[in-house]
C-alpha cells in the first residue's frame, strides 16, 4: 500500500533509565495510588477495587460517565479484533508505532486503548511498559486477555486514573481528545500522538452506507492543544482491497455507520467485493519542559 506520512525526526525523548517501567493506577476517590493486595488494588485510605480475572481494574466510578455509554460492545471491538489480526490497518499501526519510538519512551498511555493492538505494536517497538485505558469493559477485557504484559483499566479519557507527569508518550487514536488530561500525565518534553479521520477516510464504505454521504471534517486542535506544541502532521493514506465478503462485514461492524445500515444494505456489501480508502491524520505533540 501506499503510505503517505511525514515521520518526526531530530528531538530527543524524555525516557531516562532510572525511571520505573511500570505506572501505579491513582485512585479515582481520593487521587493516591493503588497498590496491589492479593485480589485487589487499594489505596491507603482503604478505598479498594477488585482485580479481574484478566489483571484489569474498573475504576470508572462516577463522574461524566455516569449513566452514560459504556463505549464500543462486544460485536464491534471483535469485528476491529478481526479487521487487525488481518493486517488491513498494519501500515497505520505501524506508524503511530514509529512516532512513538521518536520519543525512546520507557512509559506508555494508550487513552482509549481499544482492544490493544495499537499499544501491543508501539511496546513491541519501543519496548516500554504499556498501560491502557477505555470506557468499554468489553475492549479492555479483550486487551487484557492477549496482552498480559501491559497495565489495562476501565477508566475515562477524561479522568485519567494516573499522577501527574507519569508517561513519556500518551497515544490516542480515534478517541476523545481532552488535551486537559493528556498535559498533565505527561512528563515535560513528553510527547502525544494523536490520530483522527483524514477527509476520505473510508469514504467508499459510507456511500455504500449513506445515499448522501458526508466527507469528514478534519479537525484542527490548534486552540484546543492549549499548552501543548503540535510539532509535526503527517497523513497516512492507503487502499484496502476487500475481497473477504467476511472482513468486508467486519470493517463495517467495527464502525459506527453498522447502526445506519440496512439489512439489504448490508447483505450488499458482503456480497460485493470493492476497495476502500484509509485516510488518517497523525499530529505530534509535545508537552513543554
Amino acid at each position: 500500500p501506499e503510505i503517505l506520512v511525514t515521520m518526526v525526526a531530530g528531538h530527543d525523548g524524555p525516557a531516562e533509565a532510572s525511571r520505573p517501567n511500570r505506572v501505579p493506577f491513582r485512585c479515582p476517590h481520593c487521587a493516591l495510588d493503588l497498590g496491589v493486595q492479593g485480589r485487589e488494588f487499594r489505596c491507603e485510605r482503604g478505598h479498594s477495587f477488585d482485580r479481574a480475572r484478566e489483571g484489569y481494574v474498573n475504576l470508572l466510578v462516577g463522574g461524566r460517565l455516569a449513566g452514560g455509554p459504556s463505549g464500543d460492545d462486544d460485536a464491534m471491538v471483535r469485528a476491529r479484533r478481526a479487521v487487525f489480526d488481518a493486517g488491513l490497518y498494519d501500515p497505520l499501526i505501524d506508524a503511530i508505532a514509529a512516532r512513538a519510538d521518536d520519543a525512546s519512551p520507557s512509559t506508555v498511555l494508550d487513552a482509549g486503548c481499544g482492544e490493544g493492538s495499537y499499544l501491543a505494536r508501539v511496546t513491541d517497538s519501543t519496548d516500554a511498559m504499556g498501560h491502557g485505558i477505555d470506557i468499554s469493559k468489553t475492549a479492555i477485557r479483550l486487551a487484557a486477555r492477549r496482552h498480559d504484559a501491559h497495565q489495562y483499566a476501565v477508566a475515562s479519557s477524561f479522568r485519567l486514573p494516573f499522577a501527574d507527569e507519569a508517561f513519556d508518550v500518551v497515544v490516542n487514536v480515534f478517541s476523545p481528545r481532552p488535551f486537559d488530561e493528556m498535559l498533565r500525565v505527561l512528563r515535560p518534553g513528553g510527547f502525544a500522538v494523536v490520530a483522527t479521520p483524514g477527509a476520505g477516510h473510508l469514504a467508499q464504505l459510507k456511500a455504500l452506507v449513506y445515499d448522501r454521504p458526508r466527507e469528514h471534517i478534519e479537525l484542527d486542535d490548534a486552540e484546543q492543544c492549549g499548552a501543548f506544541h503540535r510539532i509535526d502532521v503527517g497523513r497516512v493514506a492507503f487502499e484496502l482491497v476487500l475481497d473477504d465478503p467476511e472482513l468486508r462485514l467486519r470493517l463495517l461492524e467495527m464502525t459506527p455507520y453498522w447502526w445506519s445500515t440496512s439489512t439489504a444494505r448490508r447483505e450488499r456489501i458482503a456480497a460485493e467485493s470493492f476497495e476502500v480508502d484509509v485516510d488518517v491524520l497523525v499530529t505530534t505533540y509535545r508537552r513543554p519542559g
